[in-house]
C-alpha cells in the first residue's frame, strides 16, 4: 500500500471504543474489514423497553437531497420514523427512500407558502433537521421555525456553512455565510433548543456536485487550488452527526445552543487526491490546475464557471483547517476520510 493510502486507512485513526461496540448486541452490528480498518456498516436499531422500534418522529427538509437522504437512512436504520420534506412525494426518488426501514419513512409535501401543511409536517415530531435551499433564506427560516415552534418540537439541528458569522466580524462574511448566519439567528430566536453545524466544502464536489471539477469517466480532475490542502468533508457525516444529536436526549441537552465547524479528518492536496483516485479507479487520474483552465473546461461543457469562487477560497486556505472535535465527541469516531469516500463511490470513479 502506498504511504499516502496507509495514512488514510490507518486503524489508529479510529477510536478503540468503536470496535467495542461491534459485540454490543448480536445481529445489531455488521462489521467489515476495508483496506485495513474496521467499518461500521449498520447502526443498531433503537428499541423501547417492549422491544418495539422507537416511536419518535423526526422531520428533515430537503428530504431527497444528499444530506436529507443520509439522515433518513441513519434514523430509519435506528428504528425511528422520519418525515421527508419534499416538493413531490410521488416522485421515484421519494418513494425509494420510503423503503429504507426498519423505521417508517414518510415523504410529505413541503411548501413554505402553506403554513398549515408545514405545521402538519412537524406535528408530533421530537426534532428536525433543517437543510435550507438557496434562495430567500430569511423567509424560509422564519416560516419553518414558526411551524416547528407551533408544534413544540423539542430540538432543531440547522445545517449552516463554514464561516457563518455576524456582519460586525473582521473580515465580514461573504454573501452565503451571511445568509446562513441570518438563518441561524432566526432559529435561535424561535425559542426551540437548537444546534448549528457549519460544514466545510463537500467531497461530493467530485461526485456530481461539480461536473467541471470531475466528470464521470474522465481521467482528469480540474481543481484550481495549486498545492493548498483542503479538509474535504463527506456530507453524509453531517447527517450522522445530526442523527446522533437528535436521537439522544443527553446529546440534545449537551449541544443545545452550540454551533460548530465540521470538516474531514485530514487536509490533503491535489497530488494526494490524484493518488487516491488513481488507486480507486485502477487507472491514472491526473490533476489539472489553474483558474483559466478551469474556466475553459466550463466553456467546453457549456456550464457556468461561477463555482470557481469557492475553489479560489480553497486555494487561499479557507478550507484547510481540520475541525471535527465535536463530531468525535458526539459520535465516538472521526469524520470520513477522502480515501474512504472515494472507495465508497468506486464505481463512479472507475467508470470509463
Amino acid at each position: 500500500m502506498s504511504p499516502i493510502l496507509n495514512v488514510f486507512f490507518n486503524p489508529a485513526s479510529y477510536p478503540a471504543k468503536s470496535v467495542d461496540l461491534i459485540s454490543d448486541t448480536a445481529g445489531s452490528w455488521k462489521m467489515s474489514s476495508v483496506f485495513g480498518f474496521l467499518q461500521l456498516t449498520s447502526w443498531p436499531v433503537e428499541t423501547t423497553s417492549s422491544g418495539m422500534a422507537n416511536s419518535e418522529i423526526y422531520f428533515v427538509t430537503g428530504g431527497t437531497g444528499r444530506i436529507g437522504t443520509a439522515f433518513a437512512h441513519e434514523m430509519a436504520s435506528r428504528g425511528y420514523s422520519v418525515r421527508l420534506g419534499t416538493r413531490d412525494p410521488a416522485k421515484a426518488a421519494s418513494i425509494a427512500r420510503a423503503h429504507f426501514g426498519p423505521g417508517v419513512v414518510e415523504p410529505v409535501v413541503m411548501s413554505i407558502d402553506d403554513r398549515t401543511g408545514l405545521e402538519k409536517a412537524f406535528e408530533g415530531c421530537t426534532g428536525g433537521l433543517l437543510v435550507a435551499p438557496f434562495g430567500e433564506m430569511k423567509t424560509w427560516h422564519e416560516r419553518v421555525a414558526e411551524a416547528a415552534a407551533a408544534q413544540k418540537v423539542s430540538h432543531l439541528v440547522k445545517v449552516s456553512v463554514t464561516g457563518a458569522r455576524g456582519p460586525d466580524n473582521d473580515p465580514p462574511p461573504g454573501r452565503i455565510p451571511s445568509m446562513h448566519w441570518e438563518g441561524e439567528e432566526i432559529v435561535r430566536a424561535s425559542g426551540i433548543p437548537s444546534t448549528v453545524i457549519r460544514p466545510t466544502i463537500f467531497a461530493q464536489h467530485f461526485f456530481g456536485l461539480s461536473q467541471i471539477l470531475f466528470s464521470k469517466g474522465n481521467d482528469k480532475f480540474y481543481l484550481p487550488t495549486g498545492d493548498t490542502k483542503v479538509a474535504w468533508l463527506d456530507c453524509r457525516d453531517i447527517a450522522i452527526c445530526a442523527a446522533a444529536i437528535l436521537s439522544s436526549p443527553e446529546k440534545r441537552a449537551e449541544f443545545a445552543g452550540a454551533a460548530f465547524e465540521l470538516t474531514g479528518p485530514t487536509a490533503i492536496d491535489a497530488a494526494e487526491i490524484s493518488t487516491i483516485l488513481s488507486a480507486v479507479s485502477g487507472r491514472d487520474i491526473h490533476h489539472v490546475d489553474g483558474m483559466d483552465t478551469f474556466s475553459k473546461r466550463a466553456q467546453e461543457l457549456e456550464l457556468s464557471d461561477m463555482i470557481k469562487g469557492i475553489y479560489q477560497e480553497a486555494a487561499e486556505g479557507w478550507f484547510s483547517t481540520v475541525e471535527n472535535q465535536e463530531f468525535l465527541q458526539v459520535t465516538g469516531r472521526y469524520t470520513t476520510s477522502f480515501a474512504k469516500f472515494a472507495f465508497d463511490h468506486a464505481s463512479w470513479f472507475s467508470a470509463k
